[in-house]
């Protein structure tokens, strides 16, 4: 698609365009400009390149060139500290993606500026453009709507651009069309989802598995993702706020497609739903978020926990917690409550998108962080996930123990934390399992009382014992008696 120009004819040419569902060309980067003059701006880092020669050597123009020099020194001196970022969507630090570059990025669709020259996308392109054309077409003026919604999103040019840590090197119009086509690709993704459980019509997108599933991954990624205002523009041109008559928003939407690769209930979906976010991940992200703020840690150190083994072998006891809250986690008694979590293909994926979103945030609050690092504690083998497989706290979709150890045990590396908000549990189960008089108690439950059948024999054992001190007792009354 070329740019649109101020000429109406050109604008109503690619419009039309869009609309048909013509072959067009992917938008190609361009020079980063100011002010969308057409001029390229000029890089400061290139204005005076000081060297150890510039800085030995006496200057060429003596005395006045000298005083210029420390004067922009000086000057440099009283500039203001930056403000904090205000970005939400951001390239993973290399480090963190080293680990496992391939959960951080998208195999089937491009979502937004950073991936969108990707080759390896370029086949959605295609899709991109139907579905565009399809949400549209639900509208009595599709023509003008998606005019409508074009000048919306040029409105919008500085607004995202603010939403990147990296700069956007597209011109305004060239990041609009991208907006436009993943803005409406996304929703008539949600609309057709919703429509799809009732209706079932055919649809490649959901008439097969894998590619729905391979599509939940890559909306997940924190390098794939656009604005949530830019979603909410296009979507609140197509359906009015205010006549939406009962029609369900854009985040119950987006919640329903992603429904099946939540841990959390319905219950605590709908608690969250008025919460503002940024992106759709951070709409996953708060969903898995406590549903009361935790209290800071206490602790400045703490010991770390033994895996699940070591623990029920100490005489902790692991119990499946009923609460709708992830964070709802307790320790009493010897009694460890944990919520079921399930362990699906793309657990790996989704959260360390969630982590890298949290560690990337200069405010958020180390929650995700924390009760992966717990898990990974917890779970060191395949006979850890066994166990809390049989405690109904591991719900495993993939293929072995193994894979869950595995994927627990790799997450955290390159991952630091603020502050450990289990540190306090930690040190409580830790005092309980070193208690001797527990170890002995698990000991003998495990020895003697694992089956029915020892428990049988031990009661026998016990009958036994019992009959033959009353019966050695009553010959003595009787000898005494006589």
């Amino acid at each position: 698609m070329g740019e649109p120009s101020e000429n109406p004819s050109t604008e109503e040419k690619w419009i039309a365009d869009n609309i048909s569902g013509e072959q067009y060309e992917n938008p190609s980067t361009i020079e980063i400009v100011d002010n969308i003059s057409g001029e390229p701006s000029e890089n400061p880092c290139t204005k005076k390149k000081w060297t150890a020669d510039n800085i030995s050597e006496e200057p060429a123009d003596s005395t006045s060139t000298k005083e210029e020099w420390i004067a922009d020194i000086i000057s440099g001196l009283h500039k203001r500290r930056p403000p904090l970022p205000c970005w939400s969507i951001c390239k993973v630090p290399t480090n963190i993606r080293s680990v496992n570059e391939d959960a951080y990025t998208p195999h089937m669709v491009s979502i937004g500026p950073i991936h969108h020259e990707d080759k390896k996308l370029f086949a959605m392109e295609d899709h991109k453009k139907w579905y565009l054309n399809s949400l549209f077409n639900r509208t009595h003026y599709p023509k003008e709507m998606l005019g409508a919604c074009y000048v919306t999103l040029l409105d919008l040019d500085e607004q995202v651009r603010n939403c990147y840590a990296e700069p956007i090197e597209y011109h305004k119009f060239a990041l609009a069309e991208i907006l436009l086509h993943d803005a409406g690709f996304i929703l008539e993704l949600f609309f057709s989802y919703k429509e799809f459980q009732t209706s079932k019509e055919t649809d490649l997108v959901f008439s097969t598995s894998w590619i729905i599933s391979t599509l939940r991954r890559d909306l997940t990624l924190l390098e794939n993702q656009i604005p949530f205002f830019v979603l909410k523009s296009v979507f609140h041109k197509l359906i009015a706020p205010d006549a939406s008559g009962g029609f369900p928003t854009l985040k119950e939407l987006a919640l329903l497609f992603f429904k099946s690769t939540s841990n959390s209930s319905e219950e605590a979906l709908n608690s969250k739903i008025n919460e503002e976010v940024n992106h759709l991940l951070h709409l996953l992200y708060n969903r898995y978020l406590p549903s009361n703020p935790m209290h800071s840690p206490d602790e400045e150190t703490y010991e770390v926990i033994h895996c699940a083994t070591s623990l029920s072998q100490a005489g902790v006891v692991f119990q499946k917690n009923t609460t709708n809250d992830m964070f709802d986690i307790h320790f009493h008694n010897g009694t460890f409550k944990i919520r079921p979590l399930r362990v699906h293909h793309f657990t790996d994926s989704l959260f360390r998108n969630l982590v890298a979103f949290e560690q990337c945030q200069h405010d958020s609050i180390h929650y995700i962080t924390s009760y992966i690092m717990l898990m990974d504690r917890l779970i060191d083998t395949a006979n850890d996930v066994e166990l809390l497989q049989r405690k109904g706290i591991i719900v495993n979709e993939l293929s072995c123990g193994d894979d869950v150890s595995n994927l627990f045990n790799n997450l955290c590396k390159e991952f630091g934390f603020k502050k450990f908000y289990f540190a306090g549990l930690c040190n409580q189960v830790n005092a309980y399992a070193k208690t001797r008089w527990h170890r002995y108690i698990a000991s003998a439950r495990r020895d003697y009382f694992n089956n029915p059948w020892s428990i049988m024999s031990f009661l026998a054992a016990v009958a036994f014992i019992v009959l033959t001190f009353l019966q050695t007792l009553y010959s003595l009354l009787s000898y005494y008696k006589s």
